[in-house]
């Protein structure tokens, strides 16, 4: 028998890339070999392409703070031939990614690449990685440099966070929470619970006993304001049309980060609507579980209601307002629990949670 000196293999395929941060590299369908294992006795490279929408952008990132283990990239990949791989990205802003290995099968798979360095400085940091296309992610660095403001007699301090996939950053807490949600009834993440367009009178403030529990700070008074100041500490309660703490309403309350009663620290702003729509569509599942497996930790405080100024559904709902109006009386919310997450409105003398937004 003849023997062969060389094994021709030919790999067709051909794909149509959907995606913006994507681009076929017509120089080059594989990546280099690395030091992956022999396949068939053969070290070859194996052949595939990034799938753009599965990237996921892991960990915090901070200026001048080193990367950890829990900084790196997840790339979503169709393998079209085993072999081994090599993929990485170049350095920008003093940090890079990479990772090499093999792949044994087939088919959709998640490789991760853990991030190396430092980012020198905050902003928004645009990466590229080759394998079969070649797609670019952002990564966000937010500041280290703590945030205090005094609400309810108390200082608290807070830090930047980002959510990468839309590139904009938060605060990482809620207003008047002591710390950042370590599960989405971590009472000590829940904060303050602000009727819409007030000022930080300390109306908000909740004493919270445990993650069903708690006792707002000052009483409740029947009397609406005219002014956009009520000048006191009590929650406004109502059971007359348009339900809200102030009559005549005033909707320019809390537009922008210059706006009337802006209870977010310097540079920030309370989100609008849109902001919160795209942010739940960033959540692999739009419920609790979603939005507490978010880089921005929501947890679920529950909601103080206008006819009585008692506290509903603590531990089992979570709302936040924004500062988009709705129908003429009313104003739009982020709302999830266990089962759902949207966006819808409600009446403006209602207290909910408030986290805000880099402007």
């Amino acid at each position: 028998m003849k023997t062969k000196n060389l094994l021709t293999l030919v790999l067709t395929f051909a794909f149509i890339m959907s995606f913006t941060g994507c681009q076929k590299d017509t120089e080059k369908i594989q990546t280099n070999p690395g030091n992956g294992q022999h396949i068939a006795g053969l070290k070859t490279a194996a052949v595939g392409v990034i799938v753009s929408a599965g990237t996921v952008v892991n960990g915090v990132y901070k200026g001048g703070i080193p990367l950890t283990s829990d900084n790196s990239v997840t790339l979503k990949i169709n393998v079209l031939a085993v072999g081994t791989y090599s993929m990485a990205t170049s350095t920008v802003n003093g940090y890079s990614f990479a990772a090499s290995g093999s792949f044994n099968s087939t088919g959709t798979q998640f490789v991760t690449l853990p991030a190396t360095g430092t980012p020198a400085a905050t902003g928004i940091n645009t990466f590229l990685v080759t394998f079969g296309t070649t797609c670019s992610f952002a990564v966000v660095v937010v500041s280290n440099n703590p945030i205090v403001q005094s609400s309810c007699n108390t200082n608290y301090t807070y830090y930047e966070v980002a959510n990468h996939a839309t590139q904009k950053i938060w605060l990482d807490r809620n207003l008047g929470a002591s710390q950042v949600a370590q599960s989405s009834i971590d009472f000590l993440s829940y904060g303050c619970l602000y009727q819409w367009g007030r000022l930080t009178d300390n109306h908000q403030c909740i004493t919270w006993a445990s993650s069903y529990s708690g006792t707002p700070v000052n009483g409740v008074t029947s009397t609406t304001s005219t002014k956009d100041n009520p000048g006191n500490a009590l929650f406004v309660k109502t059971l007359k049309t348009p339900f809200d703490w102030r009559v005549p309403q005033n909707n320019n309350l809390w537009q922008g980060v210059s706006g009337i009663n802006n209870p977010c620290p310097a540079g920030f702003r309370i989100p609008t609507n849109a902001e919160f729509t795209a942010e739940v569509n960033t959540w692999a599942t739009k419920n609790t579980t979603g939005a507490f497996g978010s880089s921005l930790k929501w947890a679920m405080a529950g909601y103080r209601d206008f006819p009585d100024g008692q506290l509903y559904q603590t531990g089992a709902v979570g709302g936040y307002w924004s500062s988009t109006i709705a129908n003429t009386s009313k104003a739009m919310i982020l709302w999830f629990s266990p089962t759902q997450g949207f966006t819808l409105d409600d009446f403006r003398a209602v207290g909910y949670s408030v986290r805000c937004i880099k402007n």
